[in-house]
């Protein structure tokens, strides 16, 4: 349960479930994302990243459900 304040009045949320469900397609997206930008990188920011061209395309492969 989630506990809201609006202009003073508390609510209280019963959608535990459904608001886990919504975390973890923002966490999906943002990995989706993340992997996205990482393909675009170039050598030098890979360097900066500790990052090989290998390991690169290894992050960029995996499906965005996995950590």
């Amino acid at each position: 349960m989630t506990d809201i304040t609006i202009t003073g009045m508390k609510i209280r949320r019963e959608f535990g479930g459904f608001d886990r469900l919504v975390e973890r397609l923002r966490l999906w997206r943002r990995r989706a994302q993340g992997r996205a930008q990482l393909a675009r990188f170039d050598d030098r920011q890979l360097r900066d990243i500790g990052l090989s061209r290998a390991g690169q395309a290894w992050e960029v492969g995996k499906p965005f459900w996995l950590d």
